[in-house]
């Protein structure tokens, strides 16, 4: 699809380039693949000290407009600097802060984005978006959980699973269908009467999760954000979906170049066995998807920073492609190892285990080609 609006080189520019360089000296120096293992075994699950420095950096308020306090970049820096952190498997509550910024920027007023944003940009609080409802759905028609007023403000029922670093956060940002129907989001402090956290056990110990279930807590009328309704979920989801792909991409070529050096120095029969053509097509293949994944990643990134009304579907092809080629590079990691791939000593096992993380949250290849082709093509008969 042909997107004029956008610039023929994704609007790279020199800054581009020092943010991911900066990031990937800073991610090689303090998160090491020994600081990742030694994190997901840890009770909190991160560093707070390495929270602190991205805070500093500018990391958690990237595309913050500002006047919130953020740094106001586009979503091709964004694109970039998530990369590098899926390259490391950053054991972190950034991607969950990140889409908490996008939906208080999407529904929160001016006044709203003013009072609640700053805190998230500077790392003093942790946030997090409840993307999902009870089913696991996250599309617009899926969203159950609901929001009665009652004494002058809303009293909130339902079960949202999967939060990202929900045990930590102190604001969860969640979409809730009011009585008329209509969607409403609420920013809700944590802990909070009426809401209980219960952890959850995921497959990927990088990344923490828990179940948040609203058992008639009542919130204050000023938790329920202004702007309402499914566009607005919507455009939520666009960039969320665009900034885990940019994510998965990073994990995905970090896969490749492990099972690349491994296939060098590994020797069978007095040969590398990446001299093989059993070993070296498939390492190939895994090159040419996580190539093609970049390409559509960028080409969300720029939509949404240069024509973000038509983002949509760039945004659901890179999450696509990537819930497809990040799978396949942890398979060939794991095949490509022999038997040591198979042991927790090989570190292709947390890859692996992101990658499945990865692929299931906010829809999988086979759920955004679905919608794809029913846009494209109407529903199916």
């Amino acid at each position: 699809m042909f997107y004029p609006q956008i610039p023929a080189d994704f609007g790279w520019t020199e800054e581009h380039e020092v943010l991911r360089q900066s990031a990937r000296r800073l991610l090689e120096e303090r998160c090491p693949i020994s600081e990742v293992r030694r994190l997901a075994a840890s009770p909190l699950g991160h560093d707070p000290a390495l929270w602190k420095e991205m805070a500093r950096l500018g990391w958690l308020g990237l595309v913050v407009p500002e006047a919130h306090g953020g740094a106001g970049l586009g979503h091709l820096h964004l694109a970039l600097l998530l990369e590098e952190t899926g390259r490391r498997l950053l054991p972190a509550p950034l991607l969950a802060t990140v889409l908490a910024g996008f939906a208080l920027e999407a529904a929160g007023s001016v006044a709203e984005c003013a009072r609640l944003a700053p805190a998230l940009a500077s790392g003093e609080r942790v946030a997090t978006f409840a993307f999902c409802d009870l089913g696991g759905g996250f599309e617009t028609g899926t969203i159950e959980a609901t929001a009665d007023t009652r004494d002058g403000g809303f009293v909130l029922r339902g079960v949202k699973p999967f939060v990202m670093a929900g045990a930590e956060a102190g604001l969860v940002i969640a979409p809730f269908r009011e009585r008329s129907g209509e969607l409403t989001f609420f920013a809700v402090d944590l802990p909070t009467r009426g809401v209980r956290i219960e952890t959850e056990i995921g497959v990927d110990p990088t990344r923490r999760s828990a179940r948040l279930v609203f058992d008639n807590a009542f919130v204050a009328a000023s938790a329920r954000l202004e702007n309402g309704g499914a566009a607005t979920l919507q455009r939520v989801h666009v960039r969320s979906f665009a900034a885990l792909a940019a994510e998965m991409v990073g994990g995905a070529e970090s896969t490749l170049l492990m099972t690349r050096d491994y296939a060098i120095a590994r020797k069978q029969f007095d040969r590398q066995i990446g001299a093989f053509q059993a070993v070296k097509h498939p390492i190939v293949d895994v090159m040419i998807g996580v190539e093609m994944a970049r390409t559509h990643v960028l080409a969300a990134a720029a939509a949404l920073d240069h024509a973000r009304d038509l983002a949509e579907t760039p945004a659901r092809m890179a999450k696509a492609i990537a819930s497809e080629v990040y799978p396949m590079a942890v398979r060939r990691a794991v095949q490509l190892h022999g038997g040591y791939g198979f042991t927790w000593d090989c570190d292709a096992h947390f890859y692996f285990k992101r990658a499945l993380w990865s692929r299931a949250m906010l829809g999988d290849g086979a759920h955004h080609r679905r919608y794809l082709a029913a846009e494209l093509l109407g529903p199916a008969a």
